[in-house]
């Protein structure tokens, strides 16, 4: 009896321990599964699958839901409209690439085919940009002694095409005028006797490339080296205001210079006394970043640069509003950089409006940096940067909305962060 009495308990337990093992549901269509890449998490996004994926694409898209959430490192942004961006950031040598168009609620994956390795981040205007959501471009540099390799897309991102450029050292800038226009300069390394530039040129979206200027590393004479960029020093940007007129700005035996084209890049020349060294005697060295115009007024830009004093920096700028046939030194009356912020130049909207973060601090200008506000402290980006230190880039693209994107100092994790009433409140999206 007692026997009988044990088989049937042990049925029992059997029976209930089968039953535990099926009672776990399966998950909803609709919901989000999370996947952790434990090397390099931060930034949370929820993936929506596009509705057409080219066979180029790679995804870690689960078989059975439309949603799933990803933990990534992303390394760089760029605002298209106030509901849609880019963020995008390597991973293992692969370009993870993502764009939302509801403000970073969800997120779709827009990747280029895993097989093509990055041996560094993409960063927008040296070696990633798109003009919409639809039409872009990203370069990746040549690896050894490959050749650099140029993806573009029509269809934001759901194929992806490819060009390349052979015997390129390094592309230093890339700008598109239209979804036809564009070119890149490449340089050497700056690191080795050769610093040799070259300005090509592409006609047909990024299908065709052709070389219309080269800098000579041996020139057989002065001549050689005329109407060209210069053969030292380091390019920090392009940008140009139609098919002809264009500015490249480089730092050149340590101070900023300009250069301009009036031929679509076949011909430049240094806009001289661009730069006045003789106002800035106490800066130790100097930083310079790229021209750029204000969107929707091709007449107003303006290029910033950073004077260093010791282990601080501080931004100004030279403004234009005829195109560049003139430009106006404008000093900003905003505290010195230092810290892991230092690297982050002023940013503007227009040639009116611009924003300068310090730390958890914001600086806001609304007469081209004449009168600098400090905005209410924001409690969640105070707590965020105390996690996250490096602020790495910050972009408004209307008076309320912008993005800043912050990091750790061993540059294994960051966060996307937004305000919606122009930085005085911040949230991770």
């Amino acid at each position: 009896m007692n026997s009988c009495l044990r088989f049937i308990s042990a049925l029992l337990i059997m029976a209930t321990l089968l039953a535990a093992c099926s009672a776990n549901p399966s998950l909803p269509v609709n919901s989000p599964v999370s996947i952790e890449d434990t090397q390099e998490e931060g930034q949370t996004l929820t993936i929506v699958n596009p509705e057409s994926i080219d066979s180029n694409m790679q995804t870690e898209q689960p078989s059975d839901g439309k949603k799933y959430q990803i933990q990534t490192r992303l390394t760089d942004f760029h605002l298209l409209s106030s509901t849609t961006g880019l963020a995008w950031g390597a991973t293992r040598n692969e370009l993870r690439l993502y764009r939302t168009e509801d403000n970073g609620a969800t997120w779709t994956n827009i990747s280029p085919s895993s097989s093509i390795l990055f041996s560094s981040n993409p960063e927008f205007g040296k070696d990633f940009f798109f003009l919409n959501k639809d039409t872009g471009w990203v370069i990746r540099n040549a690896i050894s002694s490959g050749e650099a390799i140029i993806l573009r897309t029509n269809n934001g991102g759901l194929v992806w095409k490819m060009a390349s450029l052979p015997d390129v050292a390094r592309v230093a800038a890339v700008f598109f005028l239209d979804a036809e226009q564009g070119w890149i300069v490449t340089e050497g390394d700056y690191r080795s006797s050769s610093e040799a530039k070259a300005v090509y040129l592409t006609k047909d979206s990024g299908a065709t490339w052709k070389k219309i200027m080269s800098t000579p590393i041996i020139a057989a004479d002065a001549s050689a080296r005329l109407n060209k960029l210069p053969k030292t020093g380091v390019i920090s940007g392009m940008s140009f205001t139609d098919k002809n007129h264009g500015y490249v700005s480089v730092l050149e035996a340590g101070q900023p210079s300009l250069y301009r084209t009036a031929n679509s890049g076949v011909n430049w020349s240094k806009v001289e006394g661009w730069f006045d060294h003789s106002k800035f005697t106490s800066c130790s060295r100097f930083s310079v970043d790229a021209p750029e115009f204000f969107r929707g007024n091709t007449q107003n830009g303006w290029v910033p640069f950073g004077c260093v004093k010791e282990d601080a920096i501080k931004y100004q700028g030279y403004f234009t509003e005829d195109g560049g046939a003139s430009w106006s030194f404008v000093p900003f009356s905003v505290p010195w950089q230092q810290g892991d912020s230092a690297a982050l130049a002023t940013t503007f909207l227009n040639r009116r409006e611009g924003w300068s973060l310090h730390g958890s601090l914001v600086y806001h200008t609304t007469d081209l940096g004449a009168n600098w506000s400090l905005l209410p402290q924001s409690a969640k980006l105070s707590e965020i940067v105390l996690e996250y230190p490096n602020v790495l880039k910050v972009q408004f693209f209307n008076s309320q909305l912008g993005w800043l994107l912050v990091g750790q100092s061993d540059n294994n994790r960051s966060l996307l962060m937004q305000t919606m009433d122009g930085g005085v409140s911040w949230q991770v999206l």
